[in-house]
């Protein structure tokens, strides 16, 4: 039994194509065609029409495996050629397309009631060109689109808003490149049988993801012009210290000459400190400045003495303690009362006992001057800025990148990764 049901099987489609009369045309010639597409669905109503359209069909057939050969082209208007190819199964289209269109030169303002609804602007200036492929194989859809938008600008806010919520204006000068060229590749896949499926507003939908991400993760779409640019985004100090790093800077160089591709986008950068990191850092510096100019003194030590001075560590107990005795009272005021010294343990020797209280005295000695020294009040703030200007100086040092597109701004993030300072920088 199961092998009977082949031969009928494999006659279905014979007996399809021999009920009715079977129709054949070698070629079929277009010539000064017209073709028009209306849309009614949005206001104002959007209209189009293909003129001079022209070319053949060759190969029409009701045959369930005929395929006919397309090779059309006509103009939108008088600079804008469109194109009409490949091969389809005329009368079972969802068997067996394969069809490519290509629009040349579109004038983008001709497109402002869609620019109105989706971006909220309407469109003052540009050119579209697409190339479109279409293939379906037993009513699944594969489908491309490579879309070329040249010059885009946007002009006044249009009357109706629709469904545009999107920065576009931004986004926009971050997909251009420096030709002030977008280029987009928008596949879409599905199959026929699937009732919400709408090419246009899926292709609307992938550009709107794209928009999306441009804008909030406008760093990441820098990384396809250069390595480490997401990374670039962020920028690590030494807590109290303004020195940028070699990596860092290197990043930034990198990061301005990807921006100076890219006209119509600004670069803020936080001039705040960390505070919690900053400060006691600031503290620390401060103290061990000051230190070391007391020890200079100690040592009688004049300006312009190349020298370098021991490390406070290695000298004898003694001298330490002279030392911050010094700077206790170069810090002026009183201080607090000396701590008790330790009750030596049972045996101890006089040396033993010697060197005990003044251990303890260096320690109270060490605790008391740090205590003593005080952060100027725009220490801080100065801190920020010197960061600021760091940064400034490495994304403008090449001269790619315009002054005017780099701003020091007091608002930002600003916090702490891995025991360092972190700036983060936002493109605008």
């Amino acid at each position: 039994r199961g092998g009977g049901a082949a031969p009928a099987a494999a006659a279905g489609p014979a007996r399809r194509e021999e009920a009715g009369m079977p129709v054949r045309i070698r070629e079929l010639r277009i010539d000064d065609g017209r073709m028009n597409f209306s849309d009614l669905s949005i206001q104002p109503n959007f209209s189009a029409e293909v003129l001079r359209l022209g070319g053949t069909v060759t190969g029409l057939s009701s045959a369930f495996s005929a395929h006919a050969k397309i090779d059309l082209k006509g103009q939108l208007d008088e600079f804008s050629p469109v194109t009409i190819g490949g091969s389809i199964q005329p009368f079972a289209y969802d068997r067996f397309s394969d069809v490519t269109l290509r629009f040349e030169n579109i004038s983008l303002p001709v497109l402002n009631p869609y620019s109105g609804r989706f971006a909220g602007y309407n469109v003052a200036k540009g050119s579209l060109t697409t190339d479109l492929r279409y293939q379906i194989d037993r009513r699944k859809l594969n489908a491309s689109h490579r879309i070329r938008i040249d010059q885009l600008e946007w002009g006044e806010a249009s009357a109706v808003k629709g469904e545009a919520t999107l920065p576009v204006k931004f986004a926009t000068a971050l997909l251009k490149d420096r030709n002030g060229v977008i280029e987009l590749d928008v596949p879409v896949t599905g199959t026929l049988d699937d009732p919400k499926l709408r090419i246009g507003p899926i292709v609307w939908r992938i550009i709107r993801n794209l928009i999306v991400k441009a804008v909030t993760a406008p760093f990441a779409l820098l990384g396809a012009m250069f390595a480490g640019a997401e990374q670039a985004q962020f920028v690590d100090f030494q807590p109290g210290d303004a020195a940028l790093e070699a990596a860092a800077a290197e990043r930034l160089a990198a990061l301005a000459r990807g921006l100076a591709q890219k006209q119509g986008i600004a670069l803020d950068v936080p001039i705040m400190p960390a505070a919690a990191l900053d400060a006691p850092a600031l503290l620390e510096r401060r103290y061990l400045a000051q230190r070391a100019l007391t020890l200079a003194a100690v040592l009688g030590r004049k300006d312009g003495d190349a020298a370098p001075l021991p490390e406070f560590d290695t000298l004898p107990v003694r001298q330490r303690i002279a030392v911050l005795e010094k700077m206790l009272r170069a810090q002026g005021g009183d201080p607090p009362p000396a701590p008790a010294v330790p009750e030596p343990a049972p045996g101890a020797s006089r040396a033993e006992v010697r060197a005990a209280a003044e251990a303890a005295q260096l320690a109270w000695l060490g605790e008391v001057t740090r205590r003593g020294i005080v952060l100027a009040d725009d220490a801080l703030a100065t801190l920020g800025r010197e960061r600021a200007i760091a940064i400034q100086r490495a994304l403008l040092g090449a001269g790619e990148l315009e002054a005017s597109r780099v701003f020091l701004v007091s608002e930002g993030k600003v916090g702490a990764e891995g025991g360092k300072v972190r700036l983060q920088l936002a493109l605008k």
